[in-house]
């Protein structure tokens, strides 16, 4: 039986983890991180066809989806572990040692970048937060959206045939108020989920029926208000929509999870 990324959040949630065994930093290293390393290569058509409008989220819609985690993907560490790896842009050299990554190699380029991102402060449309654990993920969400919370992902059973897989709606179940954290996994040596927390939210649990017999259960998020979004932003050419008129979503792949409240 597949292992689900929800399954092991819901587990970290529920568990009160006291204490870890002590983990070798070094022992990252014999996973060979560079083979490990999360270059999801998403083209301009997959992430296309990861838009819709809320409106058209309904039985029978049929739609073109790459929804299943890549086959590489970075692993999850313990939190003491993290903790005791840099993570900030002016340790760079630093973190590009730990990992035995070239400085000029492209893994370095996406390294750098995904600390740039974890480094840029919040502001008032949009509260994020780069978990570089599952512990301080929960953490996250539950500061944000009270104790009583559960975590959500994409869940795909069977393999999809190819880099767009069609797919029939069967079913649409709302699964929160207004209110969600979406995480998302970033290009790292080990697994770090960019969390975002934005007003007016909306998740959907979509029941999918594809080709091949593939069957998901995926996460669909909406954005309410979109008014203060980039006009250029890229959901908006492929819906040919402007901002603040309708309220545009997006599925979430297997190896990104949201959470909401209960």
């Amino acid at each position: 039986m597949k292992f689900h990324l929800f399954q092991s959040l819901a587990l970290l949630f529920v568990v009160v983890v006291a204490s870890h065994a002590s983990v070798d930093p070094a022992v990252i290293n014999d996973c060979d991180l560079l083979a490990r390393l999360t270059l999801y290569t998403f083209d301009f058509v997959t992430k296309k066809a990861l838009f819709i409008l809320e409106k058209d989220l309904h039985k029978g819609k049929n739609v073109n989806l790459h929804i299943s985690k890549d086959a590489v993907t970075s692993p999850y560490v313990p939190r003491q572990v993290a903790d005791s790896l840099p993570f900030t842009s002016n340790k760079i050299q630093d973190i590009y040692k730990a990992f035995k990554v070239s400085p000029a190699s492209l893994e370095a380029s996406l390294i750098e970048k995904t600390c740039n991102k974890c480094e840029k402060a919040s502001n008032k449309e949009e509260d994020h937060y780069c978990a570089n654990s599952l512990e301080s993920m929960v953490d996250f969400a539950s500061s944000k959206l009270g104790k009583r919370v559960k975590a959500v992902s994409t869940q795909v059973d069977g393999n999809e045939s190819a880099a767009l897989q069609g797919y029939k709606v069967e079913g649409v179940r709302k699964l929160n108020g207004d209110d969600a954290v979406v995480c998302h996994q970033q290009y790292y040596g080990y697994a770090v989920q960019y969390c975002h927390k934005a007003s007016k939210i909306n998740a959907y649990m979509v029941s999918l029926v594809g080709e091949n017999n593939v069957k998901a259960k995926a996460i669909s998020v909406c954005h309410e208000d979109t008014s203060s979004w980039n006009p250029k932003h890229l959901a908006f050419q492929v819906l040919n929509v402007k901002p603040a008129t309708y309220a545009v979503c997006h599925f979430l792949v297997e190896n990104e999870a949201a959470w909401v409240p209960y």
